[in-house]
């Protein structure tokens, strides 16, 4: 949810493109300029395509018929769903686009139908069939058929510099062979055959993604200019089926939606209009919330969730964020980490209970494997506790009993949880010092901090991973193959055997017998790994109790087809 996104679902946001996935948050700013353009009917356009959003009644819509989330959405690049990929603006688009199949609001651990009524999955796992329903229509009018789908992904693997389209690819499809391997036997049925191996648990989870979400070929393809596949025109217009549509984008300003009139892949929503005001400042949302300006707040802190605990007219929300907060470490940049008791001993010298108590208030719980909780091949084991003899005698055995020294680059915006990124290194600083390691802090800006981290050029770092797809690959494979060039390739941890065992694992159906792999790989990393995983931050809302039947979570974020608003 953005919230993300994020990061976050806490301050997520990048200004720089970072992945939806990892951040630390930043205090972003820069004029608000209002570049919203009225969808406009060009030449050849059908008469059923697209009645400007902006044209519909949504004046008429009373306070009862409107949610006010005040959050930072100052990442949003595009509300294109192919390209989308920051936090706010996948959290707009899940609202706007229908995907072949979704994850029911709380239900992370499989796929429910959506426009695809019923699917089925070849033996070996590479070829879906999708039946889609008969009868669905886009915000437009228009009928959405196999020949949109298969426009949805021609245009993902086709326009040029999508930060998003990496979900797609990696199965192997791309702009060569995608009309080959995305094929319509009719205007209801939709082949995928996929031309390597694939998780089959990993496909559909992404085929819920936002980048999956369904465009109408005809209103986009009206739009289409100089080769763009209609990117511009569906940067600030939506041309979806799902329950809302696009009346305006004001970049760094607000984010609105309002009901589809022509929804018809389920119940019309009780709340009809949808507001997220570009509201960067923690206490500013406290104090719209408390005003009665807001219904739901994102982006507050761990000491102002606490208060607000205490107001009658407020409650809060919570759920553990599909994600991670780690200090990594690089094993060639600093000798001392290509030792692998010296990297343990980091691991024994964080008083993590510390971090979780006094800092982040309660909105973190321990999480020490690489995968968290709420997903497949979550580890709950806790191998490490903050024991500062232990880990002085490892320095010991690494060569290094007088410590050594080492940079920290962190962020200088929040980290997850609603607390100071200053805050946290300086908590690991002075842990990690009472065993002789000195370590200095530098605070930079979130894209020096990971272009420099990206180019294997960081000491250590302290980053946040988060969720992109709902399955055990989508964090195994940064955190443990390194010929993804993610994570583990960052900071120079090449472990072969690790890389296939991850490979192998992310092929395979959640089956008793993948469960052990990732078992297998969750020791692996906790023994060996150059990650000490900090904590598994919390999603949290504050809302107004006017709000009733409030449903979240780290994928879908706020249900607001369920919500109603007394």
């Amino acid at each position: 949810m953005a919230r993300r996104g994020g990061g976050s679902r806490h301050t997520r946001h990048s200004r720089t493109r970072l992945t939806r996935r990892e951040f630390l948050a930043i205090t972003a700013g820069g004029a608000a300029g209002a570049i919203f353009v009225p969808l406009a009917t060009e030449g050849a356009v059908d008469a059923a395509v697209a009645q400007p959003a902006a044209a519909r009644p949504t004046g008429a819509y009373g306070p009862t018929q409107t949610v006010v989330v005040v959050h930072d959405i100052s990442d949003a690049v595009s509300l294109d769903p192919q390209r989308a990929y920051e936090f706010a603006s996948t959290a707009a688009d899940r609202w706007m686009y229908a995907t072949l199949v979704r994850f029911r609001t709380g239900d992370l651990t499989r796929v429910y139908p959506e426009v695809a009524h019923a699917w089925d999955v070849s033996k070996d796992a590479r070829t879906y069939t999708f039946r889609l329903r008969q009868g669905v229509k886009f915000a437009s009018g228009n009928p959405l058929t196999a020949a949109d789908v298969l426009f949805t992904f021609q245009r993902v693997v086709n326009i040029p510099k999508d930060p998003a389209s990496w979900l797609i690819t990696q199965m192997g499809i791309n702009a060569e062979n995608v009309d080959e391997v995305v094929t319509a036997p009719d205007t209801h049925t939709v082949v995928v055959a996929l031309p390597k191996p694939f998780s089959p648990g990993a496909f559909l989870a992404i085929m819920a993604n936002p980048v999956a979400g369904i465009v109408d070929s005809r209103a986009v393809k009206a739009h289409m200019r100089s080769g763009d596949l209609g990117s511009t025109w569906l940067n600030d217009h939506s041309a979806g089926a799902a329950p809302y549509e696009l009346v305006q984008w004001t970049r760094l300003v607000t984010i609105e939606l309002s009901a589809n009139p022509n929804y018809n892949l389920g119940p019309a929503p009780a709340i009809k209009r949808i507001v997220w005001p570009n509201i960067m400042e923690s206490t500013v949302q406290r104090d719209m919330l408390l005003r009665g300006d807001a219904d739901i707040a994102e982006g507050l802190s761990a000491s102002q969730l606490a208060a607000l605990r205490e107001n009658p007219r407020i409650s809060i929300a919570q759920t553990p964020d599909l994600s991670m907060t780690y200090l990594g470490m690089d094993v060639k940049n600093v000798p001392a980490f290509g030792k692998v008791q010296a990297r343990q001993a980091v691991k024994w010298a964080v008083d993590y209970q510390g971090i979780i108590r006094d800092l982040l208030a309660g909105n973190g719980i321990p999480l020490q494997g690489i995968i968290p909780k709420g997903l497949f091949g979550y580890d709950a084991s806790l191998p490490y506790h903050h024991d500062p003899a232990k880990a002085k005698a490892l320095l010991g055995e690494a060569g290094y009993p007088n410590g050594f020294t080492v940079e920290l680059l962190t962020s200088t915006g929040q980290a997850a949880g609603g607390i100071s990124a200053a805050d946290l290194a300086a908590k690991v600083k002075n842990d990690l010092a009472a065993v002789g390691i000195t370590v200095n802090v530098r605070q930079v800006a979130s894209d020096e901090l990971y272009s420099t981290y990206r180019a294997q050029k960081a000491q250590m770092v302290l980053a946040q991973w988060s969720v992109d797809y709902p399955d055990p690959d989508d964090f195994a494979k940064p955190f443990g193959d390194y010929t993804q060039k993610s994570l583990a390739w960052r900071l120079q941890w090449y472990d072969d055997p690790l890389a296939k065992l991850v490979q192998h694992a992310g092929i395979l159906e959640n089956t008793p017998g993948r469960a052990v792999l990732y078992r297998k790989i969750n020791q692996i990393e906790a023994q060996d790994g150059p990650f000490a995983m900090l904590y598994q931050p919390m999603v949290s809302l504050a809302a107004s109790k006017r709000i009733q039947h409030l449903r979240f979570d780290p994928v879908n974020g706020i249900d607001f087809a369920a919500l109603m608003k007394t």
